[in-house]
């Protein structure tokens, strides 16, 4: 019996598999050829033990298994004048016989399938969420599933050319819950675990996390967010709940009390919890200073600044706290103070962007690059690459007549000479 019970053995499958593949990406299955093709595979190149004398029971277990798929007629095979099999051929008039026999859906098929769920999506997606978010009207559903949006065009596209589907692995019903996933994400406004997340989407506590890596490249490649391995966090599904950590000359008024942290030496750190108690922050002094990194946040000596840390890309729940704060302070100046590297000014962007606030740098310049000349290091490739990236944004945007910011001579500098400044490296003196 053919390749037994079960279906093809595993050469069987490997050579029709091929076979498929290569009609599938041809202009004949794409319907523009004028010329009859043949579709056919090497037996000595896809198999290279067949070619070794010292491997006769493998010669002949080939030879079995391409004859059964000869008597079947699915395939023709060629011989040397040895009798040694030279390739095996494609009976063009068995396609619909060997999709079956492989238990593989053609991709005709597939396609029409595929162009199903994404007509049902972008049916959900841009018409039933539009204006349902902040009032802001009909544009704040498109914007707020953008990342969505334009990977759906995009593999519109890619189907056109015959393309794989990204993120398509021949499955459709793990590649629906993919992108039910990807709208429940775009969608969430609250900080949430992920597995009562993904109960919630899934009703199951594990799918989300199965599906997490694939799903985080996904919006990483098609969003505008800054780092992969943070965006569900910065979509405010996490593991572990998110603190906002908070110092200097700033009172809060939180669940009836008033906390003045000017009178601290320290500083203080609200969980999401404590946050849904806050009733109201007053900034005392002039300056709102957001900090990158952890150890420049406990260094850098408040005196009248009201400092945030911010730990690289924020998520939903400081920006939320940043926006509050803001709402009440805003005739404050509103300053950023990060590594002085590519990353840092794609951080300061990504706060200015996400915020609304025009957020100054602070101590991101080219004097503090030159103070601390021994402490630099040199550029890598990635480094150079994303700074040109960031340079010809801010060409652009200033070639359209839009905000000219306050570091492009910063980024000139650093691609000049050859550096970099991690913020650790400033001395706390500087700011005192």
């Amino acid at each position: 019996m053919m390749g037994g019970q079960n279906g093809p053995n595993q050469l069987q499958r490997k050579v029709l598999e091929q076979l498929l593949d290569a009609y599938e990406k041809s202009k004949t299955f794409q319907g523009g050829n004028q010329v009859k093709q043949s579709f056919s595979v090497q037996i000595g190149k896809l198999f290279p033990r067949y070619q070794d004398d010292a491997e006769y029971d493998y010669f002949c277990q080939v030879n079995e298994s391409m004859e059964e798929l000869c008597a079947s007629a699915l395939v023709a095979v060629e011989r040397e004048r040895n009798g040694v099999l030279k390739k095996v051929v494609l009976n063009m008039e068995k396609l619909d016989d060997c999709y079956a026999y492989l238990g593989r859906t053609p991709r005709r098929q597939e396609q029409e399938m595929l162009l199903a769920v994404w007509e049902e999506l972008s049916e959900k997606l841009f018409v039933e969420h539009v204006g349902e978010q902040s009032g802001k009207g009909g544009n704040a559903g498109d914007e707020l599933f953008e990342p969505l949006r334009r990977y759906i065009t995009a593999q519109y596209l890619r189907i056109e050319k015959n393309q794989n589907v990204e993120y398509y692995s021949h499955n459709l019903e793990e590649y629906r819950a993919l992108l039910v996933a990807a709208e429940a994400v775009l969608e969430n406004r609250e900080e949430i675990f992920i597995r009562n997340f993904s109960i919630k989407v899934f009703h199951d506590s594990k799918r989300m996390e199965q599906l997490a890596g694939k799903l985080a490249q996904l919006l990483y490649q098609y969003g505008e967010f800054q780092e992969k391995d943070a965006v569900l966090e910065e979509c405010g599904i996490v593991h572990t709940p998110t603190y906002v950590m908070l110092k200097g000359n700033v009172r809060l008024m939180l669940g009836g009390q008033k906390i003045d942290l000017s009178l601290l030496q320290g500083d203080i750190a609200l969980s999401t919890e404590s946050l849904k108690g806050l009733q109201d922050v007053a900034v005392l002094g002039a300056r709102v200073v957001t900090v990158e990194n952890l150890t420049s946040f406990h260094d850098y000596p408040a005196g009248k600044d009201c400092m945030i840390y911010l730990g690289g890309f924020h998520n939903q729940v400081k920006r939320d706290f940043l926006l509050y704060l803001y709402e009440r302070n805003r005739e404050k100046e509103y300053c950023h103070f990060g590594d002085i590297d590519a990353g840092g000014f794609y951080i300061l962007e990504h706060l200015k962007r996400k915020t609304g606030i025009r957020f100054r740098p602070l101590y991101m310049d080219v004097e503090t690059l030159r103070r601390y000349q021994e402490d630099r290091k040199p550029l890598t490739g990635n480094d150079r690459k994303r700074l040109m990236q960031l340079k010809e944004e801010l060409d652009g945007r200033v070639e359209q007549g839009m905000e000219k910011t306050d570091y492009r001579d910063v980024i000139d500098y650093m691609l000049e000479h050859n550096c970099k400044l991690e913020q650790e490296a400033v001395e706390v003196e500087v700011f005192s």
